[in-house]
């Protein structure tokens, strides 16, 4: 293994710092109205890999959070996306995510992200986050407007990082992310996240509860390799 690829949203990044925004958009339940939002986003963006009708992340989440709105008969205010865009400066890396890169990075391992996200975007959440800094590249889908799990976006880490399919390990707390990184030949390892379960069809090469506990295992693995 060679190079370890990071989903960001979720993976990474805890998005319940999104929550107290969605609450007072919304009112109620913050994390039921956020959750709501992202499994929008998901379907969005899975449409337009599937139509070929391709709009960036920014797009998409904005277009579900104007149909979060309609479903809750709300009309959003230019108060309302302030309130959200104030909301993502807060978002910040899970606490093991830090030290996991740390020791991903200090055993010589390529280290980036591959995400769904744009590449400004990623950069200034990762930079908000505090562990902008450990990633050797930040690739975006945008680049090859495909969204995972779609094969072109494996593929084009593969080649931007020049490492073959089996070299590379994709990390991820989403079952359709870890399922797109098997069936184009990479090999995967996923993050148990609150909230997120694995197919029982899907076989990673690794399962941990957290990205501390990842890097580890991915250690662990290359060192029995290596003898």
């Amino acid at each position: 293994m060679k190079a370890i690829v990071f989903d960001m949203n979720e993976t990474m990044l805890d998005m319940s710092a999104l929550d107290p925004a969605f609450a007072e958009i919304f009112g109620g339940d913050g994390p039921q109205s956020r959750k709501q939002w992202f499994n929008q986003l998901l379907q969005l963006f899975m449409t337009a890999s599937i139509t070929g009708n391709y709009q960036n992340f920014d797009e998409l989440a904005d277009d579900s959070l104007q149909m979060l709105a309609a479903l809750r008969g709300k009309e959003l205010t230019s108060a309302d996306w302030s309130v959200l865009k104030e909301a993502q400066s807060r978002i910040r890396a899970y606490p093991d995510v830090g030290p996991g890169l740390a020791r991903l990075k200090e055993a010589g391992l390529t280290v980036a992200t591959l995400t769904n996200s744009t590449e400004a975007g990623a950069d200034r959440l990762l930079g908000n986050a505090g562990i902008r800094a450990y990633f050797d590249r930040l690739l975006s889908v945008d680049t090859v407007k495909r969204y995972k799990p779609g094969a072109e976006a494996y593929e084009y880490a593969a080649r931007e990082l020049d490492v073959n399919a089996d070299e590379m390990i994709l990390v991820a707390a989403h079952s359709w992310d870890i399922a797109g990184a098997l069936a184009f030949g990479c090999r995967a390892g996923f993050v148990a996240r609150p909230g997120k379960a694995l197919s029982p069809v899907l076989r990673p090469d690794f399962e941990t509860k957290d990205v501390a506990s990842m890097a580890e295992a991915i250690l662990s693995a290359r060192a029995g390799v290596a003898e």
